[in-house]
Protein backbone atom coordinates (compact mmCIF):
# COMPACT_ATOMS: atom_id res chain seq x y z
CA UNK A 1 0.00 0.00 0.00
CA UNK A 2 1.34 3.37 -1.27
CA UNK A 3 -1.10 5.78 0.21
CA UNK A 4 -4.57 6.10 2.14
CA UNK A 5 -5.67 3.46 5.01
CA UNK A 6 -6.26 -0.21 5.22
CA UNK A 7 -10.25 -0.32 5.02
CA UNK A 8 -12.12 -2.64 7.25
CA UNK A 9 -10.15 -1.89 9.81
CA UNK A 10 -10.48 -1.06 13.50
CA UNK A 11 -8.43 1.60 13.15
CA UNK A 12 -9.43 2.84 9.40
CA UNK A 13 -11.79 5.21 9.99
CA UNK A 14 -9.47 7.10 12.65
CA UNK A 15 -6.51 6.99 10.04
CA UNK A 16 -8.53 8.08 7.43
CA UNK A 17 -9.87 11.04 9.48
CA UNK A 18 -6.46 11.80 10.39
CA UNK A 19 -5.10 11.43 6.63
CA UNK A 20 -7.52 13.83 5.22
CA UNK A 21 -7.49 16.21 8.10
CA UNK A 22 -5.86 18.81 6.19
CA UNK A 23 -8.34 18.51 3.17
CA UNK A 24 -8.38 21.95 1.38
CA UNK A 25 -11.43 24.35 2.41
CA UNK A 26 -12.71 27.72 1.40
CA UNK A 27 -14.33 30.59 2.77
CA UNK A 28 -16.80 30.74 0.08
CA UNK A 29 -17.73 26.44 -0.14
CA UNK A 30 -18.67 24.31 2.90
CA UNK A 31 -17.09 21.12 2.97
CA UNK A 32 -19.07 18.20 4.56
CA UNK A 33 -17.03 14.70 5.48
CA UNK A 34 -18.03 11.41 6.88
CA UNK A 35 -15.84 8.47 6.55
CA UNK A 36 -14.47 8.86 3.02
CA UNK A 37 -17.77 10.15 1.54
CA UNK A 38 -17.54 14.38 0.99
CA UNK A 39 -19.68 17.14 -0.20
CA UNK A 40 -18.83 20.57 -1.27
CA UNK A 41 -21.55 23.17 -1.16
CA UNK A 42 -21.47 26.70 -2.23
CA UNK A 43 -24.05 29.01 -2.14
CA UNK A 44 -24.68 32.21 -4.57
CA UNK A 45 -27.60 34.24 -6.30
CA UNK A 46 -25.65 34.10 -9.55
CA UNK A 47 -25.46 30.54 -10.51
CA UNK A 48 -22.15 31.78 -12.52
CA UNK A 49 -20.34 32.56 -9.67
CA UNK A 50 -21.22 29.55 -7.48
CA UNK A 51 -20.14 27.28 -9.75
CA UNK A 52 -17.00 29.85 -10.06
CA UNK A 53 -16.38 29.45 -6.20
CA UNK A 54 -17.31 25.17 -6.39
CA UNK A 55 -14.45 24.99 -9.32
CA UNK A 56 -12.01 26.98 -7.58
CA UNK A 57 -12.19 24.67 -4.62
CA UNK A 58 -12.10 21.38 -6.46
CA UNK A 59 -8.98 22.78 -8.14
CA UNK A 60 -7.31 23.48 -5.14
CA UNK A 61 -8.74 19.74 -4.09
CA UNK A 62 -7.48 17.93 -6.74
CA UNK A 63 -4.10 19.30 -5.85
CA UNK A 64 -4.30 17.99 -2.70
CA UNK A 65 -4.89 14.67 -3.67
CA UNK A 66 -2.32 14.72 -6.18
CA UNK A 67 -0.03 15.64 -3.57
CA UNK A 68 -0.90 12.76 -0.99
CA UNK A 69 -1.32 10.14 -4.19
CA UNK A 70 -4.83 9.72 -3.43
CA UNK A 71 -7.45 9.21 -6.32
CA UNK A 72 -10.83 10.77 -6.83
CA UNK A 73 -13.50 8.22 -8.05
CA UNK A 74 -15.32 10.71 -10.74
CA UNK A 75 -18.08 8.33 -11.31
CA UNK A 76 -19.40 8.13 -7.86
CA UNK A 77 -18.89 12.34 -8.31
CA UNK A 78 -22.44 14.19 -8.86
CA UNK A 79 -23.56 18.16 -9.48
CA UNK A 80 -26.61 19.21 -8.21
CA UNK A 81 -28.09 22.41 -8.31
CA UNK A 82 -30.35 23.24 -5.66
CA UNK A 83 -32.90 26.14 -6.65
CA UNK A 84 -36.77 26.67 -7.33
CA UNK A 85 -35.39 28.67 -10.46
CA UNK A 86 -35.41 27.17 -14.29
CA UNK A 87 -32.05 25.90 -15.57
CA UNK A 88 -28.79 24.61 -14.48
CA UNK A 89 -25.14 25.53 -13.28
CA UNK A 90 -22.55 25.80 -15.53
CA UNK A 91 -20.68 22.28 -15.22
CA UNK A 92 -17.28 21.56 -13.03
CA UNK A 93 -14.65 19.34 -13.50
CA UNK A 94 -12.59 17.14 -11.87
CA UNK A 95 -9.24 16.60 -13.16
CA UNK A 96 -10.34 17.59 -16.60
CA UNK A 97 -14.09 15.30 -16.67
CA UNK A 98 -17.15 16.79 -16.31
CA UNK A 99 -18.56 16.00 -13.09
CA UNK A 100 -22.31 14.72 -14.37
CA UNK A 101 -25.28 16.75 -13.53
CA UNK A 102 -28.61 15.55 -11.61
CA UNK A 103 -32.08 15.94 -11.00
CA UNK A 104 -31.65 14.29 -7.48
CA UNK A 105 -28.59 12.36 -5.54
CA UNK A 106 -28.68 10.23 -2.45
CA UNK A 107 -25.82 11.40 0.34
CA UNK A 108 -25.19 9.73 3.54
CA UNK A 109 -28.52 7.79 2.93
CA UNK A 110 -30.90 11.10 2.32
CA UNK A 111 -32.22 11.49 -1.12
CA UNK A 112 -32.10 15.22 -2.34
CA UNK A 113 -33.71 16.45 -4.63
CA UNK A 114 -32.93 19.84 -7.07
CA UNK A 115 -36.39 21.39 -5.20
CA UNK A 116 -35.80 20.09 -1.63
CA UNK A 117 -39.19 18.72 -1.22
CA UNK A 118 -38.42 15.43 -0.11
CA UNK A 119 -40.59 13.15 -2.17
CA UNK A 120 -38.21 10.82 -2.89
CA UNK A 121 -36.65 10.30 0.44
CA UNK A 122 -40.24 9.92 1.84
CA UNK A 123 -41.09 7.30 -0.92
CA UNK A 124 -37.84 5.22 -0.29
CA UNK A 125 -38.38 5.33 3.38
CA UNK A 126 -41.91 4.25 2.89
CA UNK A 127 -40.78 1.34 0.44
CA UNK A 128 -38.33 0.18 3.13
CA UNK A 129 -40.78 0.04 5.41
CA UNK A 130 -43.23 -1.40 3.54
CA UNK A 131 -40.18 -4.22 2.82
CA UNK A 132 -39.32 -4.70 6.17
CA UNK A 133 -42.70 -5.10 7.96
CA UNK A 134 -43.63 -8.27 6.80
CA UNK A 135 -40.13 -9.66 7.41
CA UNK A 136 -41.18 -9.06 11.08
CA UNK A 137 -44.87 -9.64 11.47
CA UNK A 138 -43.74 -13.16 12.78
CA UNK A 139 -42.23 -11.43 15.65
CA UNK A 140 -44.21 -8.72 16.31
CA UNK A 141 -47.85 -9.61 14.57
CA UNK A 142 -50.63 -10.95 16.97
CA UNK A 143 -49.82 -14.36 16.92
CA UNK A 144 -46.31 -13.71 18.26
CA UNK A 145 -45.58 -15.57 21.63
CA UNK A 146 -43.43 -12.30 22.59
CA UNK A 147 -44.04 -9.73 25.14
CA UNK A 148 -45.52 -6.03 23.75
CA UNK A 149 -42.45 -4.90 25.87
CA UNK A 150 -40.14 -6.91 23.28
CA UNK A 151 -42.21 -6.32 20.47
CA UNK A 152 -41.68 -2.46 21.07
CA UNK A 153 -37.94 -2.96 21.46
CA UNK A 154 -37.87 -4.79 17.85
CA UNK A 155 -40.14 -1.89 16.46
CA UNK A 156 -37.80 0.93 18.31
CA UNK A 157 -34.73 -1.25 16.72
CA UNK A 158 -35.47 -2.14 13.08
CA UNK A 159 -38.62 -0.11 12.39
CA UNK A 160 -38.33 3.27 14.13
CA UNK A 161 -34.86 3.96 12.72
CA UNK A 162 -35.73 3.57 9.14
CA UNK A 163 -38.58 6.28 9.04
CA UNK A 164 -36.87 8.75 12.06
CA UNK A 165 -33.49 8.87 9.57
CA UNK A 166 -33.42 12.47 8.11
CA UNK A 167 -36.71 13.78 10.45
CA UNK A 168 -34.86 16.72 10.83
CA UNK A 169 -34.35 17.73 7.21
CA UNK A 170 -37.27 16.28 5.85
CA UNK A 171 -39.73 17.46 8.43
CA UNK A 172 -40.32 20.53 5.90
CA UNK A 173 -41.67 18.40 3.48
CA UNK A 174 -45.01 19.77 1.92
CA UNK A 175 -47.61 17.55 2.61
CA UNK A 176 -48.36 16.79 -0.58
CA UNK A 177 -45.24 15.20 -1.25
CA UNK A 178 -46.03 12.75 2.36
CA UNK A 179 -50.08 12.30 1.36
CA UNK A 180 -48.19 10.80 -2.49
CA UNK A 181 -46.10 8.32 -0.46
CA UNK A 182 -48.84 6.60 1.83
Amino acid sequence: MLSGVPQGSILGPLLYTLYTADLPTSNKTLLSTFADDTAIFTTHPDPVTASHNLQAHLHNTEKWFRKWKLQINENKSTHITFSLRQGQCPPVYINCTIIPHAEKVKYLGLHFDRRLTWKDHITTKRKQLQLKTPELNWLIGKTSPLTLANKILIYKTVLKPVWTYGTELCGSASKTNIAVTQ
